[in-house]
């Protein structure tokens, strides 16, 4: 070893035996963690500095009913969006109330572990591994995993009560996702405590402590203490019916039954409004028998003391019509939390207005027409309500008073006006100024009430001219457009076809319950002629593989322009499209569009083909449609056809031949064609110099049988054997005929036959 690293384990020894045990790892720094904040100064303090912690989350949440004395382990997450925990992420400890944090997670190295600043608070950051927490015994029930990216922190409590603990992580920037508050209630999960309660001023309500089947030893035995903090003036009063001895009434005590209650009555002799608060202790008798007992559980309840607070709102439209009844709501309502005694409402109509019928019905009515109805009590925060049917006996205002008495002395009153007057309907008819025969014309119809009540059962009546034609054909047409309220405006639609070119007009009315009219101005519009038409210009006969053109037209017929005219040409299998001046070709077929044509104007376009297979007849079908509807179709046949193609080849031999020799001519014939050649004749004319071996006609002429069809393709040879019978230039002709043949195919070859 040498001296340098001999003297850094001799300065690092003490260190680590000062600090740490004398077994291993006890090389570990020691001393004070580094008390440090996740935030970094300056600008990035107020800035979202880790994206992915987007979410802290603790378990056990919510509410936590924890024995006295025992150990509530709190695990802490710091989760990405998609739940995942994030390691190394700081989660500070807060806690308020009884209790103290024992313990944080300390994991990490020094200076950056986790630390506890007090009993109060404490500092622990999510681990890189996982690790299982043990409570020093054999029971492996009661661990608690700590995953990779969480950590803990452990709360306990020897004094009854609530403790509230706040996990917060800095790091997560929303301030909804990065605390969580856990309230952990000591002892009280074995009691039930009495609720808070709204009671009325000067009454009395009992306070109920109820000692559960877990409680120890036996739900009965147990005493519970009620005292009374603050709040106005109310007493306690035992099961005997006194308060608890020189309390003064703010003391009493009782011990559970069988059943494990234990209950007091609260009683507040002179009322007064506001909120008494009382502390209920739960005291667990010495099991010696004698001595004060030990407090077990604490909670705090209240009870508050309310009178009833009655209003009265009477709710009626701003405005009706005349001949009909409008609906009036005269509703008691109960704003405090007690309820009210029975009530009487009185309602009074103006300007001779009459009740036509009410939910519930009048208890009576006197001779002025007050109407008198007895309710029964209105709950806290409820209501009662009466609802009315009022019918105004002329035009002008009815206004509808209300007061209420309930049985405590509370009273309240309300009023409501409504005017009275007749509707106004409002009609325009809306289309467009020019249209085309076929077409569907898009005409509108736009009623409004300009009155200030609703206008009911509202029924357009339109009547459009002969030429114009609605999808049912009814005159007038019919339209129904149910109820308007006041300013209120609905349109309906009314499609209309043209018949015939023209000018027309669309006419239209309407009405409405309370015998409302309204017409409308007519609408007209100029109805004129669209037609398109098509033709296809080409060739009625083309050869096989031979090139040719059609012309397809599509014409304007009409006297309106057409807009969007889309021309569709469907090509034959048997001719193949070599271009398509500008259309879009595809498998089959050719598309050309042209955004408008003028009334006259015509388009004409050219598709170059060539054609593929033989075919009686090649149909190029053209179909055009214009403004989505108007339509023409058109088509050009041809007529696809073959040839036969004979061609002649004579091999005939090599040098100069002796006389007295033998030589051999070859014919050979082939039909390059389409189609089969008919009747093929071969014949050949001997020159002189040769004698043929096979007979020979005139002239030395050799004929061979005629071949009646020679397939495309198919080739025949024909063989002319000749002796050399004298010296000189021997000139052998070969021919052919056929039935496609106007003239006969020849070839002459010259052979030199010498003397020996």
């Amino acid at each position: 070893m040498s001296a340098r690293a001999a003297a850094l384990l001799a300065a690092l020894l003490p260190v680590g035996c000062s600090y740490n045990p004398g077994y291993f790892p006890y090389l570990i720094p020691g001393g004070p963690v580094a008390e440090s904040h996740a935030k970094p100064g300056g600008p990035g303090y107020f800035r979202n500095f880790d994206p992915k912690a987007c979410k802290l989350l603790v378990t056990p949440d919510g509410q936590v009913n924890a024995p006295l004395g025992t150990a509530v382990v709190l695990v802490g997450t710091v989760a990405d969006d998609d739940g995942q925990p994030r390691r190394s992420r700081r989660v500070e400890w807060l806690l308020d109330g009884p209790g103290a944090i024992v313990e944080a997670d300390e994991s990490g190295l020094y200076p950056g572990r986790g630390y506890k600043k007090d009993n109060r608070y404490a500092v622990t950051h999510t681990n890189y591994t996982a690790k299982t927490i043990t409570r020093g015994n054999d029971d492996p029930g009661d661990d608690v995993a700590v995953a990779a990216g969480q950590t803990f922190c452990v709360v306990s409590s020897a004094v009854p009560g609530e403790t509230v603990v706040t996990a917060y992580a800095p790091e997560v920037f929303n301030w909804a996702n990065n605390r969580v508050t856990v309230r952990i209630v000591w002892g009280d999960g074995r009691f039930s405590f009495p609720a808070p309660a709204v009671v009325r001023s000067g009454g009395e309500h009992t306070l109920a402590t109820v000692a559960t089947a877990a409680a120890d030893p036996v739900p009965g035995g147990y005493r519970v203490r009620y005292r009374v903090l603050d709040g106005p003036p109310a007493v306690l009063v035992g099961r005997s019916g006194t308060s608890q001895s020189g309390a003064g009434g703010k003391e009493a005590e009782a011990t559970t039954d069988a059943d494990g209650r234990a209950a007091v009555r609260l009683v507040q002799q002179t009322p007064a409004a506001g909120k008494t608060r009382v502390i209920v202790e739960v005291v667990k008798p010495p099991e010696a028998g004698a001595g004060p007992g030990t407090v077990v559980a604490r909670r705090e309840t209240a009870v508050e003391w309310a009178e009833p607070k009655v209003h009265l709102a009477v709710t009626a439209p701003p405005a009706a019509a005349p001949g009909g009844a409008f609906p009036v709501t005269v509703g008691l309502e109960n704003d405090a939390g007690v309820e009210s005694r029975a009530a009487q409402v009185r309602v009074a109509l103006s300007d001779g207005a009459a009740l036509d019928s009410s939910d519930p019905p009048p208890t009576r009515q006197d001779r002025a027409g007050t109407l008198t109805f007895d309710l029964p009590p209105v709950p806290g925060k409820g209501k009662q309500q009466v609802a009315l049917q009022v019918r105004p006996a002329r035009a002008g205002a009815v206004t509808v008073t209300a007061d209420a008495a309930t049985g405590d002395g509370h009273q309240a009153t309300g009023q409501a006006t409504t005017r009275i007057e007749a509707g106004k309907l409002r009609l325009l008819v809306e289309g467009p100024a020019a249209g085309a025969v076929g077409r569907e014309l898009p005409f509108k119809v736009a009623v409004t009430n300009g009155g200030a009540v609703p206008a009911g059962n509202v029924v357009v009546w339109a009547r459009p001219d002969p030429g114009l034609r609605y999808a049912t054909p009814h005159d007038p047409v019919e339209l129904a457009v149910g109820t308007l309220q006041p300013g209120q405006t609905k349109t309906v639609d009314l499609p209309l076809t043209a018949t015939r070119a023209g000018r027309f007009a669309v006419r239209a009315t309407a009405t409405a319950d309370g015998e409302l009219t309204a017409a409308a101005e007519p609408a007209a519009v100029e109805v004129r002629r669209v037609e398109v038409a098509a033709a296809v210009a080409g060739p009625k006969l083309a050869y096989l593989n031979q090139d040719f053109d059609w012309a397809v037209t599509v014409r304007n017929a009409g006297d309106a322009a057409v807009t969007g005219v889309v021309v569709r040409a469907a090509v034959p299998a048997e001719v193949r499209v070599r271009s398509a001046d500008g259309g879009a070709a595809g498998p089959g077929s050719v598309e050309w569009r042209v955004a408008e044509l003028r009334p006259g104007e015509a388009k004409t376009f050219t598709v170059a083909a060539t054609g593929a297979k033989l075919a009686d007849r090649a149909n190029l079908a053209v179909a055009v449609t214009a403004d989505g509807s108007v339509g023409a179709e058109a088509e050009g046949a041809v007529a696809v056809i073959g040839t036969a193609a004979v061609v002649l080849e004579l091999a005939t031999p090599g040098g100069p031949v002796e006389v007295g020799k033998r030589v051999a001519y070859r014919v050979r014939v082939k039909n390059q064609g389409t189609v089969s050649a008919r009747d093929v004749e071969v014949s050949a004319v001997v020159p002189p110099e040769l004698r043929p071996v096979r007979a020979a006609g005139p002239g030395g002429r050799v004929a061979f049988p005629v071949v009646e069809e020679l397939r495309p393709g198919e080739a025949r040879t024909f063989t002319v054997e000749a002796d050399a019978v004298q010296a000189g230039d021997a000139r052998f002709r070969a021919e052919v005929k056929a039935a496609h043949l106007a003239r006969p195919l020849a070839e002459e070859q010259a052979t030199r036959v010498t003397g020996r």
